[in-house]
């Protein structure tokens, strides 16, 4: 029974053996039919296939039984490739080429394997079809190509970055913007960021990295050279396969030619919309489309009121219809029409335009708009007439002006001594009234002179209350901008100023005329003071002074340190027409148009000036309304302020110094009379006497008062010194020639203020 049982137990395992191999074998049959790849069995001794699944039949295109009668040789075009590498034990053979029964080659990949059976040598291959993929690797390779291509042909600066911020990419148009060529930046951060932007820079590849963009962000990088160039960027991540941020990709836009063409655009439209000449810009049938505000100020019409109008609606009627249809015949051709024409502006006025008109052509020649610049020439052709009115007296005006400076000098002495006499001779009525007369003869003819080199303003004005200190202040920044940088504007405004009553524009208009004839005496730089001050004119003032009015005043003075100007040039400034300028610098009308404007309002001008220490313009107009500066009794015109001092003169004007000693002589004081600082040193050395006062010009040739009056006090301690000069007390001071605690009188002045004066300084008696 034992061995019954134990035979059974045999039969029983080899069945169960039996049926797991026969489980075994439909399984991998199973495997062996569904497999999409193709299996081959193959005698490796013959070469022939024994076995193929359906897909190698699929893949090669033959039925079974054709298959079978094959060899390996015939399906492979590198069957003795493909078998050296199996001898040399590989069993994975990347790439073959293969050959289907339609003759068609195919690229495969061979995972292959040897087995023994029943003492034969066997071969299983596992045969891969992998076209469609190098098909797809192609394209990849192609679209990597074209788009290295592309990045490299781009005319933009392209560049790619790793994490870190590394260059891993820069293209050839990054190396013509940015100097540095591709060996010398990649791998490194790239160069052309500024150092104080470099923490930026990093944060920014950082922030693109978890996917944030730049688009168009407006930079400054730097160049090889070490200059700057704008630039516009763009960026964007670069991802992998599973979508994870693994670079940078930036693209620079150069805006060099951009920023300079919008600058250029920038001061093209400024100068269009700042220009003096009005501009109009019509389609070709002629509709408005652009006006300058030149335009609206000419004409009366706003923008709005002519856009889409034609310039018809400016016809006033004076032209002839043929005159219209020959401007028009002219501008079709695109050829440019000038020439002038009467206009009607909007309030019903005529004027004269001066008129170019050009056609603006487009890309291919065609007209696509006219433009036309219009100056308003009324004024001018107004002038014109009256210049050639002025033409007609020009030999007198020419003989009066060569000969204004020493008749003027005349007069003044004239009527300087015809006061003194008038005082000296105050008790003899008959002879009071031949001096009055030669007196009034001398102020005519002062007049006339004056009325010969003046220029007469026909003007319309609109006169108001105003503060001379605001009106400056006011000004202050415009100013400033007028006279350029290497001039230093400086100003010293009265707080107790008085009131004027003038045209707010013309005054603007003076200040402006003075200021710039200053800034052209100070070629090389210099210092401009405007200052404002109470003045009280007294009768004596105006009876030397034409159209002043005895009274207080309110006086702007306008100094400057510049070239001076010689007595000649002085005496013709105010000449119309008559300029020192060079031709094309200057029409000869600003200091002229000053003169008219002040004596319309009322004022009066007057300049001090010395060749090469510079000019005091002084204006002074009448006071109104409040907060007048109320003056003390001044000194009686009886009361002499008699002295028995001794001054010493130290004057280099002739005329002046001879009035002045006169003028001191007359009322007891001793006089040492000198015309320049070595004369005065001796005089003072001399004199056996105490001298008690130094009366010192500010501005001489050979050496300042200031520097007179340090000698003299060297060899006079405790001598005073009354210092005068035609510069105002405060600019005399800016200029560096006076301290601000010293005596000082201003010129032009009366004999008796200068009486007054130094018996101010010495002491009543």
């Amino acid at each position: 029974m034992r061995y019954a049982d134990g035979l059974l137990s045999d039969i029983t395992e080899r069945k169960r053996a039996e049926e797991a191999l026969r489980e075994a074998e439909a399984r991998y049959r199973r495997l062996f039919e569904v497999e999409s790849d193709a299996i081959l069995l193959g005698d490796s001794d013959t070469g022939r296939f024994l076995e193929a699944n359906p897909a190698a039949l699929k893949m090669y295109g033959y039925s079974r039984e054709e298959f079978l009668g094959l060899t390996a040789s015939e399906i492979s075009t590198e069957q003795r490739k493909t078998q050296t590498a199996m001898a040399e034990g590989k069993t994975h053979v990347p790439l073959r080429w293969h050959r289907k029964k339609d003759g068609t080659v195919f690229p495969v990949e061979i995972t292959a394997n040897f087995f023994f059976d029943q003492g034969r040598r066997r071969q299983v291959a596992a045969i891969r079809d992998v076209s469609e993929r190098q098909r797809t690797e192609e394209a990849l390779r192609t679209t990597s190509e074209t788009l290295r291509a592309l990045i490299q042909a781009s005319p933009f600066p392209i560049l790619a970055l790793d994490p870190q911020g590394h260059l891993t990419l820069w293209n050839a148009a990054a190396e013509r913007t940015f100097g540095y060529s591709e060996a010398e930046v990649l791998g490194k951060i790239p160069p052309v960021v500024p150092e104080e932007e470099r923490e930026w820079f990093l944060q920014s590849v950082n922030d693109v990295l978890k996917g944030a963009t730049h688009s168009g962000i407006e930079l400054r990088r730097k160049t090889k050279g070490g200059a700057f160039v704008d630039v516009s960027l763009w960026s964007t991540t670069l991802r992998d396969s599973k979508g994870e941020g693994v670079g940078v990709m930036a693209l620079y836009a150069d805006l060099t030619q951009r920023k300079r063409a919008e600058a250029e655009h920038v001061r093209l439209v400024t100068a269009i919309e700042q220009s003096a000449e009005a501009v109009v810009i019509t389609n070709p049938a002629g509709d408005i489309e652009y006006v300058n505000p030149a335009f609206t100020r000419i004409t009366g019409y706003g923008r709005e009121e002519v856009l889409g109008q034609n310039p018809r609606i400016l016809k006033s009627g004076e032209q002839a219809p043929a005159f219209y249809q020959q401007l028009w015949a002219t501008i079709s051709k695109g050829q440019t029409w000038h020439g002038e024409l009467i206009n009607r502006g909007k309030d019903g006025s005529f004027y004269t335009e001066q008129m170019n008109i050009a056609a603006v052509r487009g890309a291919h020649g065609k007209v696509t708009h006219f433009i036309a610049t219009k100056q308003d020439v009324t004024e001018r052709k107004s002038l014109e007439d009256q210049v050639r009115q002025a033409t007609k007296m020009e030999a007198v005006g020419r003989l009066a002006g060569g000969v204004a400076h020493d008749f003027n000098n005349l007069l003044t002495i004239i009527n300087g001594y015809s006061e003194l006499l008038m005082d000296k001779f105050a008790s003899d009525n008959q002879a009071s009234v031949y001096l009055k007369e030669v007196k009034d003869a001398g102020e005519r003819a002062a007049s006339l002179t004056r009325q010969l080199l003046a220029f007469s303003r026909r003007q319309v004005l609109d006169p108001q209350v105003l503060d001379l200190n605001s009106v400056v202040s006011d000004m202050e920044k415009m100013l400033r901008r007028l006279i350029g940088e290497d001039i230093t504007l400086h100003t010293l405004l009265d707080p107790s100023l008085g009131r004027v009553k003038a045209d707010l524009g013309q005054i603007e208009q003076v200040i402006m005329n003075l200021a710039v004839n200053a800034r052209d005496a100070m070629p090389r730089g210099g210092n401009l003071t405007i200052e404002t001050g109470n003045v009280e004119l007294d009768e004596a003032y105006a009876r030397s002074h034409v159209t002043v009015k005895p009274g207080p005043h309110v006086m702007a003075a306008i100094s400057d340190n510049g070239l001076g100007m010689t007595p000649e040039t002085q005496a013709r400034i105010f000449e119309p027409f008559f300029t020192t300028k060079e031709m094309g610098k200057g029409t000869g009308l600003g200091l002229a148009t000053v003169y008219g404007i002040v004596k319309q309002s009322g004022g009066s001008i007057w300049v001090y000036s010395e060749l090469g220490h510079g000019t005091v313009f002084k204006v002074y107009l009448p006071s109104v309304g409040e907060n007048l500066v109320e003056k003390g009794d001044s000194m009686r015109e009886t009361d002499p302020a008699r002295g028995s001092e001794t001054v010493l003169v130290v004057e280099d004007e002739e005329g002046v110094r001879s009035l002045i000693c006169l003028t001191l002589e007359s009322v007891g004081y001793v006089v040492l009379e000198t015309g320049d600082a070595g004369s005065a040193l001796t005089a003072c050395a001399n004199h056996d006497r105490p001298i008690h006062l130094l009366l010192t010009d500010v501005v001489m040739p050979q050496m300042s008062g200031p520097l007179v009056a340090e000698k003299v006090a060297a060899l006079r301690p405790g001598i005073k010194v009354l210092y005068m000069s035609g510069y105002t007390d405060d600019a005399v001071v800016h200029h560096g020639m006076l301290s601000s605690h010293n005596h000082f009188i201003q010129k032009p002045f009366s004999p008796a203020e200068l009486r007054q004066k130094i018996r101010e300084i010495l002491g009543r008696k």
